[in-house]
């Protein structure tokens, strides 16, 4: 079947793959699709284990914090309204969407598309499902809390004891099959399935002498169709105004990164006495107190992927603009790149909220939420929606035919 790179809109004939084996775009090396073993059992298997262990886990204790004869236990939920009850909604609307809403989401699509196939029947719904799931990857963020999790355990080891309950096992056991799932649903994979299963839409594929790629299902359609026939989503030959829009997103996310840094993101009150930490206060305090690892990881996430990931866009899309004729190959790189490092951002987000929801112990100890989280989640949020509004085959249409082959 012919299919255009999703990257930089070559058309290739993929045929039908064996077990174990993919298919990558022989120009810019994207892999346009995976044939894992058994995956429609797998997904299906996956998919309801990690459901069932994320409901487990809003059933039992998920920490408890031991200081000066005290001792608090929260829960996974209770982890993120805590900042809602300190006046932070916005802050926990973003985590509790991000690390439970999301995933259960993408969960309960996948099981639904996946049954489907397995019945060979296709259910209302399936193809708004199957376009669902592929936004909300994106924004699906339990692995990255897992990392601020371990990362606030550094920060306060200290200082107290933090006794892992029942349903933080759960939510690791989540995270695990969570991350098989999204790695054996291959896109690419689905669609066809679906077509098969629509007699209809089947009919209609064929290789249009001047066509436009669907940037969701990487079906092909006639240069003039407005609509694809596939999935129903609306045509164009590349997003319209993706460069615009990435540097609107990315101006944005330069302006929030300066009350990100120069705000605190929390405040610690310890034996009545309160300390403002801004994101490189936070870095310089666990450095001087010997947790070199955890310092260098928060730097690197807070510090260094933001900057990196403006940069790098900036200039992506500087050199279209500017016609640039080299380096065609490294450009999509460093675009995979920038898409597989944002989201890692929120670490530092995820530990605030775990901080703020477990040291409530009055003037003894306790940490309170700044307004420098809440522009720094605004900063990783406007720097993934510039990532997702470029469109990496932008880089391409400057390349000419000796170009292609570098």
């Amino acid at each position: 079947m012919h299919t255009a790179c999703h990257e930089c809109d070559l058309l290739v004939d993929i045929p039908d793959l064996p077990e174990g084996s993919k298919a990558v775009c022989p120009r810019c090396d994207y892999v346009i699709t995976s044939k894992h073993r058994n995956s429609q059992d797998r997904v299906l298997a996956y998919a309801i284990t990690a459901l069932i262990f994320l409901i487990l886990s809003f059933i039992f204790p998920f920490l408890t914090f031991s200081a000066q004869g005290q001792d608090r236990t929260v829960t996974l939920v209770q982890s993120i309204t805590v900042l809602a009850n300190e006046n932070f909604i916005s802050l926990s609307i973003i985590i509790f969407s991000a690390i439970i809403v999301i995933p259960a989401l993408y969960l309960l699509s996948a099981i639904y598309i996946y049954i489907s196939f397995k019945i060979k029947k296709l259910l209302p719904y399936t193809v708004t499902q199957l376009k669902l799931i592929g936004h909300l990857q994106h924004w699906s963020m339990a692995e990255i809390f897992l990392i601020g999790i371990l990362v606030s355990f550094v920060k306060i080891a200290s200082l107290a004891d933090v006794t892992l309950g029942l349903s933080f096992w759960s939510y690791v056991l989540f995270i695990i099959f969570m991350t098989a799932t999204i790695l054996h649903i291959d896109q690419h994979q689905a669609w066809r399935w679906l077509i098969a299963l629509n007699p209809e839409k089947q009919s209609k594929q064929h290789i249009p002498s001047d066509y436009k790629s669907c940037d969701v299902c990487m079906s092909l359609a006639e240069a003039g169709a407005e609509h694809c026939l596939v999935c129903g989503s609306k045509l164009h030959h590349r997003i319209e105004n993706s460069l615009q829009k990435t540097w609107a997103l990315l101006i944005t996310s330069v302006i929030l990164y300066i009350p990100a840094n120069l705000l605190p993101i929390m405040h610690t009150v310890f034996l009545g006495e309160e300390t403002a930490n801004t994101l490189l206060g936070g870095v310089l305090v666990l450095w001087k107190h010997g947790s070199y690892p955890i310092a260098i990881i928060i730097f690197i996430a807070s510090v260094l992927v933001p900057v990196i990931k403006i940069v790098i866009l900036s200039w992506l899309c500087y050199s279209i603009q500017s016609r640039s004729q080299k380096s065609f190959k490294q450009k999509t790189r460093l675009y995979r790149f920038t898409e597989l490092i944002g989201r890692w951002s929120m670490v530092d987000v995820f530990v605030v909220a775990i901080l703020v929801a477990l040291i409530k112990l009055g003037n003894i100890m306790s940490i309170y939420p700044g307004w420098g989280a809440v522009a720094f989640a605004g900063m990783v949020v406007t720097s993934v929606l510039a990532a997702m509004s470029f469109d990496p085959r932008l880089i391409w249409d400057n390349a000419n035919q000796e170009s292609d082959h570098e």
